[in-house]
């Protein structure tokens, strides 16, 4: 999870081995090395260094500070404020529960990878699809001045790390793997399937998020995705008819009811609003 609340990095009593203290919390060298594994991977460069770390943890102190604050004024006492402190916390039970079915229940095997391949290959086949790298920038200007740097020899994923603003792409140099059509934002897409060399560069792309700069790397003409390729695919699709098995197990176990009946008279939270805004205006 992003952001883990505070109260579950600030440990009460765990002796003298703490990094530092608010009142009578402790942030321990280990929530502290658990904390830093929350950041973003290009941040992390930045924790590397000793001031890095300090000003890191003084924020996390700054944050404990105010937390000690709310405390006194009373605030986690608040009916809402214990609602997300539950939702919270069933939310980090849940990817913990998750995680030890997918070491039992929900581990999904070889031979049943191999079975469901074989008694479905039909399933994947797929339509032609290609593979891209991409340089995302804010504007046309940046866009035709980074396509010149790459026309003159410079690097497509050194300039991808360095300038691209989808970070989740640039640290790979900008590789996006295989993707058919109806996967991308239609711009895109379209300067992707005209390419048809590898190796072939776009003019700049604008799409709504921004200028691309497009680099063919990869094209496949239609037809089946191998086991491999299937394989992520099938074990999540095995896992959850697993989990549906799980849970209507637990669900009898549990003795588990769900009133359908009164959700006609359920609604969302803004839906009255709108009805009162509705009746306000028509006086």
């Amino acid at each position: 999870m992003k952001k883990i609340f505070l109260a579950l990095i600030l440990v009460a009593g765990c002796g003298d081995g703490y990094v530092a203290r608010v009142g009578s919390d402790k942030i321990t060298a280990e929530s502290f090395k658990n904390r830093m594994l929350d950041v973003p991977t290009y941040y992390r460069g930045f924790l590397e260094t000793e001031g890095g770390r300090r000003q890191y943890l003084e924020g996390i102190v700054n944050e404990g500070i105010l937390v000690e604050l709310a405390r006194a004024k009373g605030l986690h006492r608040r009916p809402e404020v214990r609602d997300r402190i539950k939702a919270l916390e069933d939310q980090i039970l849940l990817e913990q529960v998750v995680e030890e079915l997918k070491k039992g229940p929900l581990k999904v095997e070889d031979p049943e990878i191999d079975e469901y391949y074989e008694n479905n290959r039909d399933f994947y086949m797929h339509p032609p699809r290609v593979r891209v790298s991409h340089i995302l920038v804010p504007s046309k200007d940046v866009a035709v001045n980074v396509l010149a740097q790459i026309k003159d020899g410079q690097s497509f994923s050194k300039l991808a790390s360095e300038h691209s603003i989808d970070r989740n792409t640039a640290e790979q140099g900008g590789d996006i793997n295989y993707f058919e059509k109806g996967d991308m934002v239609p711009e895109f897409e379209e300067a992707a399937f005209e390419m048809q060399n590898i190796g072939d560069l776009s003019k700049p792309v604008k799409t709504p998020f921004g200028w691309h700069i497009l680099k063919l790397t990869g094209r496949s003409t239609a037809g089946s995705k191998n086991k491999d390729e299937a394989r992520d695919e099938i074990v999540q699709f095995l896992s959850k008819q697993k989990l549906d098995e799980l849970l209507k197990f637990y669900k009898k176990k549990f003795n588990v009811r769900v009133n359908y009946d009164k959700l006609p008279n359920i609604y969302p939270p803004w839906h009255m609003g709108q009805e009162a805004e509705q009746e306000e205006n028509g006086r």
